[in-house]
């Protein structure tokens, strides 16, 4: 990666605070670049680097022979501000050239996940246990491992898309797994490795292990996502570690936002909620985060948006709906028609208060009023209507419904 960086650019300038990369920077050298290290001597570094890139920038003509790129390493953090770069006699350097670390996907834990991008949840797991894991440690993750089996039979290659597969296989890829069973020993060790799920299910059927592999998913979303500590009947049921997060919410992600496995997402949501009872166990729960991983959930949310507008907190309505508006659940039946009766509430009060701070200044007499209602009042009685509009396309609201959609009238009357 370091030589590539600095092939494209001539220079490149390597800060590093832990001296993680000094030994491998030094490695480059060779006749064609020059390598700098400035953990020796800093006056004589500096020489060296405007040596070497004096020779980057003579003329071909010359004929002397040189070095075509310069490396410089700095034992050091790199500077943030405008005044650490004019105390950095390297910050030149950077500008004409390239700088490592440039960005946060060049930090450490970023490329080693990037180098075993099928073993992410076990380079996290070494990151919580220690800040700096060596290049060796790194190195030895996943054993050559490769799973040659499953990558078979699924026509997949990494592990995100053959975890993908055992939970929505396409009708080809279902054929194969039920050919034999020779996949399923690979399937429980990449299970294990990349998620940290251990299949209590002895049977070697790819519907087994996709029902426990979909509630072990989808209750870890859940279980990340919920701001609180689980209740005690729900603490024990099997779930994914930390470090398999970002794996576990890409996983649902994925198959929430395609339209082809959302039916199949929402079947399992609505069966593994059945099965572990989360709406009872979790009754006395008002905040379960950001994600809905699970219908109750956006009941939960739903419920939490009225009190809030019956309670007049229009911010907090905008940021439940600009935040679930995505929601698998809020498109669904009578579902995304209680959600449209309470955006059209919202829009309804905007305006009613809008029109309620300018309406003094223009009712004076009959000319201005006028005026007003023509140019500005009249778009609260748009409002009121598209409201009624969404009341009267809904069969029957319930109790809190009913109790927004008088509170949205009375403001309308106000």
């Amino acid at each position: 990666m370091l030589a590539a960086r600095l092939k494209r650019s001539s220079v490149l300038v390597v800060y590093d605070k832990a001296h993680r990369y000094r030994d491998l920077c030094r490695s480059l050298a060779s006749d064609t670049i020059a390598v700098v290290d400035a953990s020796e001597s800093s006056i004589e570094s500096r020489e060296a680097a405007a040596r070497a890139f004096f020779s980057l920038v003579r003329e071909p003509s010359s004929g002397e022979p040189g070095p075509t790129e310069l490396l410089i390493y700095i034992p050091s953090g790199p500077p943030l501000t405008d005044e650490d770069r004019q105390d950095d006699p390297f910050a030149t350097y950077a500008v004409a050239g390239a700088v490592f670390p440039d960005g946060d996907g060049d930090d450490y834990l970023s490329l080693c996940l990037k180098a075993k991008p099928d073993h992410a949840t076990e380079i996290r797991r070494l990151f919580e246990q220690d800040p700096s894991p060596s290049f060796v440690l790194i190195d030895n993750v996943g054993g050559g491992l490769k799973w040659p089996t499953l990558r078979t039979a699924l026509e997949a290659e990494s592990a995100r898309d053959i975890l993908f597969a055992l939970l929505l296989p396409s009708p080809q890829q279902k054929e194969a797994l039920n050919v034999n069973d020779a996949w399923v020993a690979e399937a429980r060790a990449l299970l294990g490795s990349a998620l940290g799920l251990k299949l209590v299910t002895r049977r070697k059927k790819w519907d087994s292990i996709a029902d426990e592999l979909w509630r072990f998913l989808l209750f870890g979303e859940f279980a990340f996502d919920l701001p609180s500590d689980l209740p005690p009947a729900l603490a024990n049921v099997p779930r994914a570690a930390a470090p398999a997060r970002p794996l576990v919410e890409d996983q649902c992600d994925r198959l929430r936002s395609d339209v082809r496995t959302k039916p199949h997402y929402i079947e399992r949501a609505e069966q593994v909620e059945a099965d572990l009872d989360l709406p009872g166990h979790c009754r006395g729960l008002t905040d379960l985060g950001v994600r809905d991983t699970f219908p109750f959930e956006e009941r939960v949310v739903l419920t939490a948006a009225v009190r809030a507008f019956e309670a007049d907190r229009l911010d907090d309505i905008r940021a439940i709906l600009d935040s679930h508006r995505g929601s698998v659940w809020t498109g669904k039946g009578e579902s995304q028609e209680q959600w449209g009766l309470l955006e059209a509430a919202l829009r309804l009060a905007e305006n009613c208060d809008d029109a309620q701070r300018q309406i003094d200044d223009n009712a004076r007499s009959l000319d201005p009023l006028v005026g007003y209602y023509a140019s500005s009042l009249c778009e609260v009685d748009r409002r009121q209507r598209e409201f009624e509009q969404a009341r009267a396309d809904m069969i029957s609201p319930d109790g809190d419904m009913s109790a927004a959609v008088e509170h949205a009238r009375a403001r309308y009357r106000m």
